[in-house]
């Protein structure tokens, strides 16, 4: 279920997106154009109706988006994969009026919260005028809500409505997880490939763990050369150990994926990770392009944490104050305490613990 919860809110998300576009389109559109006349309208089945096809709409788009087009259309041009949802949609709009009828006849007409329900409604409906003009405003909506959706997942988890609502207009402290995660040997592995592998290669590690980030409900705060700052909050982060899983699934993806890497390149990515947990200042930075950055002390111990993995030869490091925040950790993985350290550029010393999965001890 706790897997589930992140696809739930995507779809939920998308849900409410067509359920305001379907009032906006019932009450700006469809009483203006004479098909009712306003004074005539039985607005508790008139809102029943548009509610309804928006639920139906919706989680049929949400599913498709969620569950089916997710992974098929992630790596393609942005425009394109717009273009290719938008007729996607459209088809879902014919399934959901077919639907919707299907539910006319069966529930709502014999409870008599509809007034008519016509034999062969579907095929009156998509032989009739009336039909371009719902298709058309189907078409419509689904193109803004895509965009909306690519522009979101462009921008990373939550950025755009944080952005929208101005949530982050002034600086705000919160509690965050932070993951500082690289290639290692990555100046090694640059020399030895030409420039578009190695860019290649790095584009396809981050596209392939990019599902455990989700999976954990993570998200990326931004890419940087070969590195990925992932965040969490801390409730999210500390739930199942989910900042730690993250590292091990993307692990386990990475090797599942290695005769791929071999073939395609000669090798296979390894990584390493720091992760810390405390205060941190969000906010929104830029002028014309805009985006929400994460400031504080918190953030630069990550780094330096991930910076100590070279010189302990660990794959894996977390701070004394993440781990005092998580629960239960010794049942699935080998925590060792590496000792207390003065990290560079730090005045205050920190303790440090390397953990590795309970079959492969440290890491």
């Amino acid at each position: 279920m706790t897997k589930l919860i992140p696809y739930i809110k995507r779809i939920s998300a998308i849900v409410l997106l067509w359920i305001i576009g379907m009032l906006l389109y019932f009450n700006l559109i469809f009483l203006t154009i004479t098909e009712v006349a306003p004074d005539q309208v039985d607005f508790g089945g008139f809102y029943t109706t548009a509610i309804l096809l928006a639920l139906i709409f919706g989680i049929l788009n949400g599913i498709l988006e969620v569950f089916i087009l997710k992974r098929k259309f992630i790596r393609m041009r942005f425009g394109i994969v717009i273009l290719l949802k938008t007729f996607l949609f459209f088809v879902t709009f014919l399934l959901t009026v077919g639907i919707f009828i299907f539910i006319k006849h069966t529930i709502l007409f014999p409870l008599g919260i509809v007034d008519s329900a016509p034999e062969n409604e579907f095929l009156i409906f998509i032989t009739q005028p009336l039909f371009l003009k719902h298709g058309s405003y189907a078409l419509v909506i689904s193109f803004i809500i895509n965009f909306i959706l690519q522009i979101d997942k462009k921008m990373g988890k939550g950025v755009l409505l944080n952005l929208l609502v101005g949530r982050y207009h002034s600086p705000r402290e919160e509690k965050r997880i932070i993951m500082f995660l690289d290639l290692t040997s990555s100046s090694r592995i640059a020399e030895q490939l030409d420039p578009f592998a190695y860019s290649s290669l790095i584009k396809d590690f981050f596209y392939d763990i990019d599902r455990s980030i989700l999976t954990t409900n993570g998200s990326v705060f931004q890419f940087v050369g070969d590195e990925v700052v992932v965040l969490w909050n801390i409730k999210e982060g500390v739930e199942n150990n989910n900042c730690l899983h993250f590292f091990f699934l993307a692990k386990e993806i990475i090797q599942k994926n290695k005769p791929k890497y071999e073939a395609k390149y000669g090798l296979v990515p390894e990584f390493k990770a720091g992760i810390h947990s405390g205060k941190v200042i969000v906010t929104e930075v830029g002028g014309r392009k805009q985006e929400i950055a994460y400031h504080g002390d918190t953030v630069n111990t990550a780094a330096r944490i991930r910076s100590e993995c070279n010189e302990l030869n660990k794959r894996l490091l977390i701070s004394a104050e993440l781990l005092s925040l998580l629960s239960d950790i010794d049942r699935t993985y080998f925590v060792e305490s590496q000792g207390i350290f003065s990290l560079k550029g730090k005045k205050n010393v920190i303790g440090l613990f390397s953990v590795g999965e309970k079959n492969q001890q440290t890491v």
